[in-house]
């Protein structure tokens, strides 16, 4: 079996060694069993010498391909011009990443077993700057298996790194290749059409595909929020595109295709990525922006939204674009409200009276500056000193989507009123009972 692995180079001279060694201690025989097609997309760095002199030990193993710097996508397809005719399989390691010296043994294991598969993936894990496995990696708890799209929604895939094809369909099809127009998600949108085709991929729980995290990664991946393609372009150029293949192919946005792009769009709510939006279009591209935004997530079943494993104020930020539009508009639930509970954090009593303290934070409603808690008891109200909590604001796209600044209270009452319900009354003057606490026995 022959596996031509392509790497993309740009500037990778502290890594691309690595990656290049961990492919030559692979577990199968190496000068048997893999080419090496090293890309160099217009590097500055001294790349070029270390591919070369790889060239030089493993002349029959490893291509070196030189080219003006056109990006990613376009330098895998390079990498696909010169796979050799007879290679077996087609895989794909960034320059600055690594594979376990198992993998290819794995990956040709399963293929073996499973003749009917063109893709398999294997799972990834952080090292360097972070050590963490991928959020993804459920789709390996229940080892070696294949996942059917059309059954399994969750079972997504993005990262193009540790994929492995059968080459035969790409030698065989010229046109299979990465999207060169556009700057992000080609490789997603590369795999995921592939696998609405074929509908089905394999996964390898044994192997590993180490992702480095790089310490200067933050700055890296910021640079790309400010870039304008990132946005309006990239709904209508990445996420749309797929869409209509699905429709084309099935007549309808496919659940699989739903929850991928909902999972992934989480990404321009993020603290750190959100309020760039602003620094980098104008006001015009803003709203067309937004709305571009809000008719995507107005496609999908709220369902998607609701099991994506994202914070709760993700959920409901998205939740209220999709019902209410652009701009944003809080839905709020009385009844929700009424079902969350005013916590005590501190109480005790002295000389007859009861000091206690706590808060109102919850997942479905924060205070606001001029909202107020009370304590009710029969016919009487009395409002409770607010008692600041630090906390960091949550903010996206401008609106304050979660601040628990105005939640706390400190207050005393009389010995006897140890028996009341709590209570918040909203900055518009509506209140909402809330739970019933006796302090001599606890919360009824």
């Amino acid at each position: 079996m022959l596996f031509s692995m392509i790497i993309p180079v740009y500037n990778a001279e502290k890594y691309v060694q690595e990656a290049i060694e961990s492919l030559i201690h692979q577990t199968v025989d190496f000068k048997q069993n893999v080419e090496i097609i090293l890309v160099d997309d217009g590097s500055t760095d001294q790349s070029k010498v270390i591919c070369q002199n790889y060239v030089k030990q493993y002349p029959n193993n490893i291509k070196y391909i030189y080219r003006e710097n056109a990006g990613p996508g376009s330098a895998r397809n390079t990498g696909f011009d010169h796979v050799s005719p007879h290679s077996d399989y087609i895989g794909f390691l960034d320059a600055d990443d690594l594979l376990s010296e198992d993998t290819l043994e794995k990956v040709g294991s399963f293929f073996s077993r499973h003749s009917e598969i063109q893709l398999a993936v294997i799972p990834l894990y952080h090292f360097e700057r972070i050590d963490t496995p991928h959020r993804l990696n459920y789709r390996f708890e229940q080892g070696d298996r294949v996942i059917h799209i059309l059954e399994e929604y969750t079972g997504i895939h993005f990262h193009i790194g540790g994929c492995f094809f059968k080459a035969k369909h790409f030698l065989t099809n010229p046109d299979l290749r990465f999207q060169t127009d556009i700057k992000f998600w080609e490789d997603a949108l590369f795999i995921n059409t592939f696998l609405l085709e074929h509908k089905q991929y394999g996964v390898v729980s044994e192997a590993k595909y180490h992702y480095r995290r790089r310490v200067d990664e933050d700055s890296l991946v910021s640079n790309a929020w400010y870039q304008k393609s990132r946005y309006t372009e990239m709904i209508r150029r990445c996420y749309l595109t797929l869409i209509n293949e699905s429709k084309s192919r099935y007549n309808e946005i496919l659940p699989y295709v739903q929850f991928l792009i909902t999972y992934h769009i989480r990404l321009y709510l993020f603290p750190k990525n959100n309020p760039i939006i602003f620094e980098v279009l104008t006001k015009e591209e803003q709203d067309e922006f937004f709305e571009e935004f809000v008719k995507l997530i107005q496609l999908f079943d709220q369902k998607y939204i609701k099991e994506q494993d994202m914070p709760f104020y993700y959920k409901t930020y998205l939740l209220n674009l999709s019902e209410n539009g652009w701009p944003y508009k809080e839905n709020i639930s009385p009844k929700k409200i009424e079902k969350q509970k005013v916590v005590i954090t501190e109480c005790h009593h002295r000389a007859l009276k009861w000091t206690i303290k706590g808060h109102f934070m919850n997942k479905v409603y924060f205070m606001k500056e001029n909202d107020r808690l009370f304590i009710q008891t029969k016919d009487k109200i009395t409002y409770l000193p607010k008692a600041e909590i630090p906390g960091k604001l949550r903010i996206i796209w401008g609106t304050v989507v979660r601040n628990y600044e105005h939640a706390g209270f400190e207050t005393t009452l009389p010995f006897y009123r140890s028996k009341f319900r709590f209570g918040i009354e909203t900055e518009s003057g509506k209140r909402y009972l809330l739970n019933e606490v006796n302090l001599k026995e606890g919360v009824e």
